[in-house]
């Protein structure tokens, strides 16, 4: 592992705990800003192993004036960027460095003091694990979906239930978490393009760890949403660890003594839908009481958690594709 860099890793709104936390299995001590977390780290180890964080920006320096910004020494990085500028005077500030597109990209951001200037370091956002190449109605992106279980304080070898596992995304995460396959470990970063760049170091760094066995199942009433689910399970490599099966999550049976049962339920997003899935909801709490008594719960919805009939003892507010959502919490 290389010498520790002054790092930003930028979650989804509500994460920023959960992400914390992940650093800390990481190795590293986050301090929790808004947005993400600032940390002392490896930009590779984190890029490659970072479940829930969206991207990983590289602290270069805080300037006060555009000559400092214009005297930098980016060589090490590179000489062509796209430069990014927030809070600041774009015009200004931005035209201190040239901008070319689809090269590095700069961030700046304004300060009380003058500029921030960060690199990032993950190029695409790091929900894009290369295994999702389909996805069902209600899309949950797989960082979402890690902090979820994150929140929910799920380790791999703890029974997991997903009982409207839709194309997968939460299965396959916890999946991969249990078989300690590093969520990065099929696509590229942006570090990859710096000029001081050890690829051969990078090539032979690990991209697995030891496994955990766990007991992985996912329910779906929707034929086609089980069928998406299996191909992205494939893809991911992670197929022979999951049990699929079509059942209504209102009408389910008992399995197990304890685990953890999760869930991404339907939205209601017109008016005229709150009182279908206000029966939707009390159904479904009525299940699974009966289905799984001694089980922790994760739930994410958008509204409407009191037509669950469940005992709440968490809410976590998190932002799921621009909805304003809650994760609750609690023991059936």
């Amino acid at each position: 592992m290389s010498a520790p860099q002054r790092l930003f890793a930028g979650c989804t709104p509500g994460l920023e705990e959960a992400l914390a936390e992940e650093l800390g299995a990481l190795g590293y001590s986050g301090e929790v800003v808004g947005g993400g977390c600032e940390f002392q780290g490896d930009l590779q180890h984190v890029n490659l192993w970072s479940r829930v964080a969206s991207r990983v920006l590289l602290r270069v320096a805080e300037v006060t004036t555009v000559e400092q910004l214009r005297a930098l020494d980016l060589s090490p990085y590179g000489a062509r960027f796209e430069v990014d500028a927030f809070g600041v005077d774009a015009g200004r500030w931005g035209a201190a460095l040239p901008s070319t597109a689809g090269a590095l990209k700069l961030v700046l951001r304004g300060t009380k003091r003058g500029c921030q200037v960060s690199l990032d370091t993950s190029g695409e956002l790091l929900h894009f694990r290369g295994y999702r190449q389909e996805v069902g109605r209600a899309p949950l992106r797989e960082t979402l979906a890690a902090g979820l279980l994150r929140l929910a304080q799920w380790q791999p070898g703890e029974p997991l239930w997903d009982v409207m596992c839709g194309s997968g995304t939460v299965l396959i995460e916890a999946a991969e978490r249990a078989a300690g396959l590093a969520p990065g470990r099929n696509r590229s970063f942006a570090f990859e393009q710096f000029a001081s760049h050890d690829a051969a170091a990078w090539a032979a760094r690990p991209r697995a760890e030891g496994a955990v066995k766990t007991e992985l199942v996912g329910s779906d009433l929707n034929a086609g949403a089980l069928g998406t689910a299996r191909r992205n399970a494939k893809r991911a490599g992670v197929l022979e660890a999951l049990t699929l099966e079509r059942l209504d999550a209102t009408k389910l049976q008992r399995r197990g003594e304890r685990g953890l049962v999760i869930a991404n339920l339907p939205y209601g997003k017109r008016v005229g839908d709150r009182d279908e899935l206000a029966q939707l909801y009390r159904a479904l709490g009525r299940s699974l009481t009966a289905a799984c008594s001694g089980w922790a719960f994760a739930l994410l919805l958008q509204e409407g958690a009191e037509h669950l009939g469940l005992r709440v003892e968490e809410r976590h507010r998190v932002s799921n594709g621009g909805l304003d959502c809650e994760v609750v919490l609690g023991q059936l």
